[in-house]
């Protein structure tokens, strides 16, 4: 009879122990997965703010471009330039130019 219980016994016993560390493994996973999703979205978050950042530089500089263009001291040749860096900065902030 103490051969019954032990055979009955040790299956039982692996699959708890087999249970438990799949649960263990799981939890594991599903933390180092929370915390990589944490990392992304807090580095998402300086991207944008980057890119925001950015985005107020050169609308300044496009806006400093055109005052430059624009005013009657400027030598044409000057004031073309100004115009040509103008449309180059757009090309740029839309991406034609840009690698993914």
């Amino acid at each position: 009879m103490g051969t019954m219980v032990f055979r009955l016994g040790l299956p039982v016993i692996l699959l708890l122990v087999g249970t438990a560390w799949f649960a263990w493994s799981s939890y594991r996973r599903a933390a180092l997965a929370e915390r990589a999703v944490t990392e992304l979205t807090g580095e998402s978050l300086a991207l944008v703010q980057e890119v925001r950042r950015l985005e107020k530089a050169v609308a300044a500089a496009e806006q400093g471009l055109r005052t430059l263009s624009s005013h009657p001291s400027v030598p044409r040749d000057v004031a073309v330039t100004a115009d040509l860096t103008l449309a180059d900065i757009r090309r740029l902030t839309e991406g034609k130019e840009l690698e993914s």
